[in-house]
């Protein structure tokens, strides 16, 4: 006996084997905080309660002879079993719409029409005693099901196609894999279903809700690709998936972004490697003044949290937060508290793109921003460097990219000796923009590299045509950023463009912006000796401001050392200002560089820096900028 019911509840051993799995591995991770979590448990207890009953009334005809006590047992078991079974297509085609947020399109109407069946069949059940129409148990104890079963047969159906319905609509919500994964379950619940309604005896209907139990507990529920291994918070492709999704079905929600302005000086302090000490500490403290799954670790410095409150809680959330920073967290074994600035926006409105929103992290912080939590109109800056982008697009494609020239002069007589080349951008929308302004956005958009061609072509075609050379040019100085040179390939493709052109590279020297990180000397050396050995020069760009310092002189290779214009207009205003200038020029020329001062605007200036032995000027005295075929003139 106890043979047989082992061997015609195999399916349902093996259901319930897999389903207790499910329920302890997903309660011992923790991840049940969401309304989609506890769906899911839900549907996990429902299924192991259900397959449960299968097993009691598969022992009651085996192993119970009295009919009374049977009966009893089989009507208070089936009312049961019915009662949970029907729960679980619903519960699933439910936890689909959660999992692709479209349940916030369920409300009013729709949400009656969607709970409708199954109230329709839960209320047929509890009065299925007065009329029989769900089930009933002959003398003999057999099962025979009414058209109320088939009814819920046909509404389980109904959920099923829904959710693949569903699932299709919003597939973007949720990556490829899992797609797929999610859409090869559906087969199985079917098949379960109707094998279990057709052919009587075999009991793998619970089997296939288990099987799809687990799989959704692999492909859904296990979220450790989508999380962020140091602050145990979802990741950025997960971050920026979300964002598209709550944009495609036009969830409202408010965005609040969190960057961390002192974080290299923090982790400096730190001292650790391999370990992330700052972030973690960081988002500790977000966690505790949020729910975990709605916060992202946007960047390496940033978080982002993704809210439905309402704006008024939004903007609670966001001072709450800000309050508890200023007050100061601390790293642990660091005496320095963590600095941020803080964003917020409303989703869809002020940002409306996944491009905008991820520049609230990714963005430049103009230095005009001030303190406190940015938002409304004070956010623009972020569509501005968006619209940039395009105008970039739009200028490499239409032309719309051109080149001025400024002179430098020798201090002994003044006389013309090299040209600086400076990149304007004339957009049909933005109007006239300066370099100060989209090369910065081009440096992150990967832009700089078509940009830099075609300031290094137009300087060859310049020298080609011989207007610098009779203007007395010697060199003309030409803009590279730092970003370009730790491409492996770039020193080699200056030189193919050069080369085709025919120009002499000695007539180029490159003046190296953006700042060098230490680490990155090695770099940046090998990319300076590899130009040099055919001739072409190096400029160091604005000593005595950021990365201008002794360690970058020391170790790279320049021709040319340029003074920060602040340095020399601080000289002429104060006696200190003029020290820190007399040293800065003592200092290079002890280390055999030559020295080029900007900024010039009277003679008081240039007899102060012919004393200092300077070797050239350049500023506004001697020309405002000038385009190429007004050189001769100009000159």
């Amino acid at each position: 006996m106890i043979y047989e019911i082992l061997n015609r509840s195999a399916f349902l051993i093996a259901a319930l084997v897999i389903l207790l799995m499910v329920l302890v591995y997903t309660l011992l991770v923790r991840r049940n905080d969401r309304a989609r979590n506890k769906v899911f448990i839900l549907m996990i207890v429902l299924s192991v309660i259900c397959t449960v009953c299968e097993m009691i009334k598969l022992v009651v005809y085996l192993m119970i002879t009295d009919k009374t006590s049977a009966m009893v047992l089989l009507d208070g078991v089936e009312f049961l079993h019915t009662g949970f079974h029907v729960l679980i297509p619903m519960l699933f085609c439910y936890y689909i719409i959660l999992i692709n947020g479209s349940h916030k399109h369920l409300h009013g109407i729709k949400r009656f029409i969607f709970f409708l069946p199954i109230m329709v069949i839960e209320l047929l059940l509890l009065t299925n005693p007065l009329h029989q129409l769900m089930y009933e148990h002959d003398e003999a104890l057999k099962f025979h099901s009414g058209l109320g079963s088939v009814a819920g047969y046909v509404f389980a159906t109904v959920y099923i196609i829904t959710a693949g319905v569903n699932l299709m609509k919003y597939k973007d919500a949720i990556n490829r894999r899992r797609l797929i994964s999610m859409l090869i379950l559906f087969p199985v619940i079917i098949a379960g279903i109707f094998c279990h309604k057709f052919f009587e005896g075999v009991n793998c209907e619970m089997f296939a809700s288990a099987l799809t139990m687990l799989g959704i507990m692999l492909t859904i529920e296990n979220e450790d690709d989508r999380m962020d291994a140091v602050c145990k918070i979802y990741n950025r492709a997960e971050l920026k998936m979300k964002l598209g999704n709550f944009l495609r079905v036009g969830q409202s929600i408010n965005v609040i972004t969190i960057r961390l302005t002192n974080y290299d000086i923090l982790m400096r302090l730190s001292g650790k490697s391999g370990v992330d000490p700052v972030m973690k500490r960081v988002a500790e403290c977000l966690k505790e003044e949020y729910s975990w799954y709605r916060l992202y670790r946007s960047s390496t410095t940033s978080f982002m949290i993704l809210t439905d409150l309402d704006k008024e809680e939004a903007v609670q959330l966001s001072e709450r937060i800000y309050v508890r920073f200023v007050e100061g967290v601390y790293i642990d074994g660091i005496d320095t508290p963590v600095t941020i600035q803080m964003m917020r926006t409303a989703v869809p409105g002020e940002l409306s793109t996944v491009e905008e929103l991820m520049l609230m992290v990714d963005g430049p912080l103009p230095a005009d921003l001030g303190k406190g939590i940015i938002s409304g109109d004070k956010l623009k800056y972020l569509t501005r460097s968006n619209n940039l982008e395009e105008a970039m697009q739009r200028g490499l494609e239409n032309g719309g990219f051109s080149i001025e020239y400024q002179s430098v002069h020798d201090i002994d007589d003044l006389e013309l000796c090299a040209i600086k080349a400076l990149v304007r951008l004339t957009d049909e929308k933005l109007g006239v923009l300066m370099p100060g302004e989209f090369i910065p956005q081009a440096e992150r958009t990967g832009q700089i590299r078509e940009i830099g061609d075609f300031v290094l072509g137009e300087v060859c075609r310049f020298i080609k045509s011989g207007i610098p050379a009779r203007c007395g040019c010697r060199r003309i100085y030409v803009n590279l950023s730092f970003l370009q040179c730790m491409a492996p390939d770039y020193a080699s493709h200056i030189i193919s463009l050069v080369e085709s052109y025919g120009v002499d590279p000695g007539m180029i020297m490159f003046e190296i912006t953006k700042p060098v990180n230490k680490n990155d000397f090695e770099i940046l050396e090998r990319f300076m000796k590899t130009l040099r050995t055919r001739g072409f020069g190096f400029l160091m760009e604005d000593f005595g401001t950021g990365y201008s310092n002794v360690e970058a002189i020391l170790a790279l290779d320049f021709d040319v050392v340029k003074i920060d214009r602040s340095i020399l207009w601080e000289a002429v205003k104060s006696e200190n200002g003029k020290v820190v200038l007399e040293n800065a020029i003592h200092m290079i020329r002890e280390l055999k560089r030559r020295i080029l001062a900007e900024g010039i605007e009277d003679s008081s200036q240039i007899d102060m820096l012919r004393d200092l032995e300077v070797d050239y000027l350049m500023g506004y005295f001697f020309s405002r900028p000038f385009p190429a075929d007004r050189m001769e003139e100009v000159i």
